[in-house]
């Protein structure tokens, strides 16, 4: 089920009519921005988990922008991440939901009513997952950024035999295009091979972190770790 989406291009013209999210533009550019959502296209998308437990999506539809391949951003657009397929959706004027093309992405930034940041993605390539084969090209969330860079990739999973969905988000650490998948323990932190292991114990007993199972804690530990390096 999770390959049955494909994505189209979204150069193909459709009409796409919302109102601009509350950034300040003058009038050349909300014009030129809304012809680039005049220009949009994605496969419809179903919705296949109507009546399961849990939710497959990081956010309800929320305002905010998409980085293309070619260095334009698109502006205006309401979004919603779907993390079971990993798949980022695109509400249409006629409010029918489209999967917008990953391979056309570099990422999307999602913000809040008072026009800040609510969640920053990135397309990481060749991300090994567990249980597969095969590597992938994720949307993954900034957490920390600096030499090392702190993702989580929102997955979703399915228990067999029960309407039931869950949350199964993965942690991985970057230094360039090295990376290391983590869980939210101190013990996987100090064991990643690009960390220094004396340096981070002192930030934690230093700072009083607590890392067990506290995302907010681990980002806090590595902006500190990216500050003093």
């Amino acid at each position: 089920m999770k390959n049955i989406f494909i994505c189209l291009s979204i150069l193909c013209v459709t009409q796409y009519g919302f109102s601009q999210a509350e950034h300040v533009e003058d009038e050349p550019y909300a014009t030129y921005m809304q012809s680039k959502r005049n220009g949009m296209m994605g496969l419809e998308y179903t919705d296949p988990f109507l009546n399961y437990e849990g939710s497959h999506y990081f956010n309800d539809w929320t305002y905010g922008e998409i980085f293309l391949k070619n260095g334009e951003k698109i502006t205006g657009l309401l979004l919603r991440y779907e993390g079971y397929t990993d798949q980022l959706l695109w509400l249409r004027e006629d409010y029918i939901p489209c999967i917008l093309c990953k391979a056309c992405i570099n990422g999307f930034k999602l913000y809040d009513d008072s026009d800040n940041i609510k969640a920053s993605f990135v397309v990481r390539k060749g991300i090994r997952l567990p249980f597969e084969n095969d590597s992938a090209d994720c949307f993954l969330q900034i957490l920390a950024e600096g030499q090392y860079s702190f993702f989580a990739f929102r997955r979703v999973g399915r228990l067999p035999d029960v309407f039931k969905l869950v949350d199964n988000t993965r942690y991985y650490i970057f230094d360039n295009d090295k990376y290391e998948k983590i869980s939210l323990r101190i013990r996987d932190l100090l064991n990643v091979s690009f960390i220094d292991k004396s340096k981070m114990k002192s930030i934690i007993k230093t700072n009083k972190i607590r890392l067990r199972n506290n995302e907010q804690e681990f980002i806090r530990a590595i902006s500190i770790y990216n500050m003093s390096s």
